[in-house]
């Protein structure tokens, strides 16, 4: 079985797209699965998805009155998720036709990264900002933690449920660097990580302020000091 994780915060506006495309999908391919969704919010993500989750049992929401972070928010679905394949997906900004890659991966590695920047990838309305900032955190990232990984930011991944057991008591980061920290833990197990190319679409919010990167960057020397 699957299990899809999607965080959200405040995401009123799109969740019920996104969860109707993604259970969709998975339901033409007549795929086993469950939907995950862990919210933080204060809008309307609450009603609306409980909603759909009355229709479709596979839905399921977990809802924390406290911010968690992306990192918080994806750990908690981790441990709530049932499926032998456990995929998240941070931004919705890929569809849920590139999910199959993923699970083909899977056959060969214990964590598989959706990648913006392999030959073969389909990028949309990426812009020259978050491009750069980009490729210099995941230059950064390989020079701390010798990933080797193009793309760690690309919040469309997918993990055994053997490696979530295992990896779930190690994270301490909660914002946008627990993707490294998943990969470089990851490796520092032994793990498999291979990248796959995906289309991905950029969605709303992809505004990059100076202070965002700058707070990035420092999580990653916090995250390097962290793990020696």
């Amino acid at each position: 079985m699957l299990s899809i994780i999607v965080p959200t915060h405040n995401e009123e506006k799109r969740i019920r797209a996104t969860l109707l495309a993604v259970a969709g999908f998975l339901e033409k391919k007549r795929l086993p699965y469950e939907v995950i969704v862990v919210d933080d919010g204060t809008d309307a993500t609450t009603g609306i998805v409980l909603a759909l989750g009355k229709k479709n049992r596979k839905i399921r929401f977990i809802h924390f009155p406290l911010r968690l972070g992306k990192g918080g928010a994806v750990v908690e679905g981790f441990k709530a998720a049932k499926g032998d394949a456990v995929i998240y997906d941070a931004d919705a900004a890929t569809p849920p036709g590139e999910i199959p890659k993923l699970v083909e991966g899977l056959k060969k590695a214990d964590v598989v990264v959706g990648s913006r920047k392999l030959p073969g990838s389909v990028v949309h309305g990426l812009s020259f900002t978050r491009r750069v900032a980009s490729a210099c955190f995941s230059t950064l990232a390989s020079a701390l933690f010798g990933l080797g990984i193009r793309d760690t930011q690309c919040g469309f991944k997918a993990v055994r449920r053997a490696a979530c057991k295992k990896l779930v008591p190690q994270f301490v980061s909660k914002g946008f660097e627990w993707d490294v920290e998943l990969l470089a833990r990851a490796k520092r197990a032994g793990m498999r990580i291979s990248e796959v190319p995906i289309e991905w679409f950029q969605r709303g919010g992809g505004t990059v302020r100076a202070r965002d990167v700058w707070k990035m960057f420092w999580g990653l020397l916090a995250l390097r000091k962290t793990l020696g």
